[in-house]
């Protein structure tokens, strides 16, 4: 068993036989899992509670949520790439982007604790999980084991799940003399944070790992209906000369700051309403989404690899004002700018 600073193990092909009491129906309750989700959503029953209003269904939390609800496990997605969010899905919840149960909270807003977290979190483990592209076993620096599972959208890592904020057995936080330790290392008043790390669900390792490599297997069912959604929509782009004009000029044209659909549509030689219409059946996006998309791809890139600053890179990528190149990019990344570029650039340099 690993230390707080040490480096999780694999679960390894071995563990897999050891642990799969699932056996051969295991893809059979992954696709039960999925049909829930789908169902509660289409019927809107109430098999498993949704409490919000989807404008199209994210069948990536509604798993999220199933397993969360059935396991009393929480879990988390970091998705920088809004790749869940693709084709028009509502973009996941923000109390599904990160670690929010009260411990992980109250640890969090500690002094110098924030930086911290997103040392073992979002970036160490998020690196752990692009390098290894299997789930593993990962303890934080407060004591908290979880089990981590890439997201791989042909072959590239583009999410991160981690399914746990729990009590381990074996895990350094199930110690209470470990933790109270640990309160004090952290300067963490107790009279707080020990209610909060008393309410905590408890599980044991091999639990951990099974619900663990059921949430997996589901998150590869989702990847692959997005492949066949994404090559349906190649397909239809393909055969639409009006979108392939779009597409090309849009990429010539993406960083300047008169770009909108009425250039697009008379380049193509259609009215805006008829372009707006075959555009988004055809890509899965609006106009004005796969535009704003476009330019923040290119200034993450300028982000990564470029010293510019900030009114630069606004500049650069057709955008009048750097308030709202910051607003827009957070909405669709999660990060501000500036954090973007600290963390990018941080696990550039650990690779």
């Amino acid at each position: 068993m690993e230390t707080a600073s040490g480096t999780a193990p694999s679960i390894s092909p071995v563990g897999r036989a050891r642990l799969n009491v699932f056996g051969p129906g295991s893809t059979r309750l992954v696709r039960l899992t999925l049909r829930i989700c789908y169902y509660a959503h289409m019927k809107r029953e109430t098999i498993i509670p949704i409490p919000r209003q989807l404008t199209r269904a994210n069948l990536f939390q509604q798993l999220l949520e199933t397993i969360q609800s059935i396991t009393g496990l929480r879990t988390v997605i970091y998705d920088n790439e809004k790749f869940t969010a693709r084709a028009g899905r509502r973009a996941i919840d923000n109390a599904f982007a990160g670690h929010r149960c009260a411990f992980c909270t109250l640890v969090r807003h500690s002094p110098g604790m924030e930086a911290a977290c997103q040392r073992s979190d979002v970036q160490e483990a998020v690196r752990q999980a692009g390098a290894r592209r299997e789930p593993f076993l990962h303890i934080c620096h407060a004591g908290l084991m979880e089990v981590v599972m890439p997201v791989i959208f042909r072959e590239a890592h583009v999410a991160t799940v981690f399914c746990g904020q729990a009590l381990v057995e074996g895990s350094p936080a199930a110690d209470p003399r470990w933790m109270a330790k640990r309160w004090r290392e952290l300067r963490l008043p107790e009279a707080r944070i020990k209610p909060a790390y008393e309410a905590m669900p408890r599980v044991n390792r091999d639990q951990l790992v099974e619900v663990g490599r059921v949430l997996f297997l589901a998150l590869g069912q989702l990847v692959q209906a997005e492949s066949r959604a994404a090559l349906d929509r190649a397909l239809s782009t393909e055969r639409s000369p009006v979108v392939r004009k779009a597409l090309a000029y849009i990429e010539e044209h993406f960083r300047e700051s008169t770009m909108g659909v009425e250039k697009v549509a008379a380049h193509a030689g259609v009215s805006s309403a008829h372009l707006s219409r075959v555009f988004h059946k055809a890509v899965g996006s609006t106009f004005v989404d796969f535009l704003s998309e476009r330019r923040i791809d290119e200034a993450k890139e300028l982000l990564r690899n470029t010293q510019l600053q900030m009114s630069e890179i606004t500049a650069e990528i057709g955008y009048a004002h750097q308030s709202y190149f910051g607003r827009k990019f957070r909405q669709l990344t999660g990060l501000t700018p500036s954090r973007y570029r600290l963390v990018n650039r941080v696990a550039v340099r650990k690779r």
